[in-house]
Order: structure tokens, then sequence, then C-alpha cells
């Protein structure tokens, strides 16, 4: 019988550990709070950026949202970054939302972040300590998919593993996560001849690419896990990667969009900005 992931269960644990902690925090004079910086006016960006208010607000972590015109240039939205994340506004966590207008080079604007409060880790400092497995945050996604199959007993060591797509927010961070966890893993980007001779060898399948129906029940082994961490929208509804009907068929485990990765990303989202802030009064104690 296939388990469907109850993604909005498993980031209800999280939030529950963080509602003790943050009171503990906030009594040591150090309140965690998430900057979001969007640019534009991409409409599925400004709803996940809705959800992370909310979820930060529910739990009692500040967040503060600065907009800004899709016509901003690179430079500008650089200076617009170093002056939110000075000393007074006091953050524990800044996020670029993503993606940014074409126009604007997203490499420098992402390095403009200050590393301590890099809540989605994807300065070339948080990634360079992902490769080392000198992490101390997890990258939201990439965490998320790791909790998921955390929660429900799925050993890590010795299992073959394909992931679908190699960007930077997904794909290549969860490589390096399961290489700590002793998998073997295998990654496929657009250019990969013959992804099923990957897939259909996989125990462990994980997506992240934005496609919708990339990943068809034909394509995977009986009893598989599935993980699907892509998100596109096909007129005003939300789907990810995976052809449900026929994956959830054969699969051991599957995670649904929605429902499934996304409220898990947006939980560690708010644990990272948390850790942050546990990190920052700790060496106010030193």
């Amino acid at each position: 019988m296939t388990t469907i992931v109850n993604g909005p269960e498993i980031a209800d644990g999280i939030y529950k550990r963080l509602r003790r902690q943050v009171p503990k925090l906030v009594k040591a004079g150090v309140t965690p709070k998430l900057g979001v910086i969007l640019v534009g006016g991409d409409k599925p960006s400004q709803t996940y950026v809705r959800k992370k208010g909310q979820s930060a607000e529910k739990i009692g972590v500040g967040f503060e949202l600065r907009k800004f015109p899709a016509k901003i240039t690179t430079t500008k939205l650089i200076a617009e970054v170093k002056k939110f994340q000075q000393a007074r506004n006091k953050l524990t966590g800044l996020i670029i939302q993503l993606p940014l207008p074409k126009h604007i080079n997203t490499g420098k604007v992402l390095e403009a972040v200050d590393p301590s409060i890099d809540v989605d880790c994807l300065t070339q400092v948080n990634l360079g300590k992902l490769v080392t497995g000198s992490y101390w945050i997890e990258p939201p996604t990439p965490g998320a998919i790791l909790d998921i199959l955390k929660y429900h007993g799925v050993e890590l060591t010795g299992k073959k593993v394909a992931i679908i797509g190699a960007g930077a927010l997904i794909g290549k961070p969860i490589a390096n996560m399961l290489m700590n966890e002793r998998a073997t893993i295998s990654v496929m980007n657009s250019i990969t001849p013959d992804p099923m001779k990957y897939t259909k060898n996989a125990d462990i399948i994980i997506t992240g690419v934005g496609r919708h129906n990339l990943l068809t029940g034909a394509m995977i082994n009986k009893g598989a896990i599935v993980i699907d961490a892509g998100v596109c929208f096909v007129g005003k509804k939300m789907y990810g990667d995976i052809e449900f009907s026929t994956v959830s068929k054969k699969a051991k485990l599957v995670t649904p969009t929605p429902k499934g990765v996304g409220p898990l990303t947006v939980a560690k989202l708010i644990e990272n900005t948390v850790k942050c802030a546990n990190k920052k009064m700790r060496e106010r104690t030193k």
C-alpha cells in the first residue's frame, strides 16, 4: 500500500519545537526575524512570500517584506540588500525571493547576503560548507526532503538515489547532503540521455525541475520512494513534477503537490531563522 506523505503534519512538529524556543530567545534579547526581498509582481512568488510571513508570525518570529519594482538594476538591488541587513534591522534570516527578473545578475545579488543570516544557504560560503559537510543549517527544500525520509524511517546508507534536476536550490545541495548520508547518487540534467535508465534502477527518486508530468509511473520500479519537490502552474492550479495518478500506484512512499514538500520547506526556512538567532545569542554570551 502506498504511503502519501502529509507535509503539513511533519511541518507542525517543527513549529511545535520552535514555539518553545522563540520565547526563550526573546527573553535573552534576541528576537528571531526573517526578512524577504521581493522583486517584481510574479504571482507565485507573492503567494510563497505570503505563506512564509504567515508561518513566521504564527510562532512569534518577526517578518519584514521589502518590495522592489521589476525594473530595478542589479547595482541598486545589491545596495538595498546591504541596507536591509544592517544591524539596526536585527534580522536573523534574509532571503531573496527567486526567480529574479532576467536582467538582474542573480549570483551577485545572492552574494550580497550576509552568510550568517543566509537562511536559503545560497551564498558561496554556505554552499562551500555544504560540500565539505561542515554546514550547521540546511538549505530549506533539501532539508525538507531529508526530514520526510527520516520521518518515515527510510534508510539512506547504500541506497541508490536518482535526482532529476541539477539546480542550485534542490538538485546540487540534496546530492551533497545524500552523499554525506552514504547514499549512491545519480544526478540528471536537461541533456541526460535516457533518464529512465536511472529512475528504473533507483530506490529513491527526487525531482526538482518544475515540469508537469515529468516523471510517470512507467519510469519507476514498484516499491520506489518518490519525492516531488518541483512546482509548476497550469492555469491557476499547482502541480509538481510527477504524474501522481500513475506514480502513486507503484511507489511505496510518495509526496503530493500541494501539501507535500512545500509546507515543510517553509518550516525549514523558519527553523533556519531561529537557528541563526540561537547562534547570535550564543555569540553574545561568549
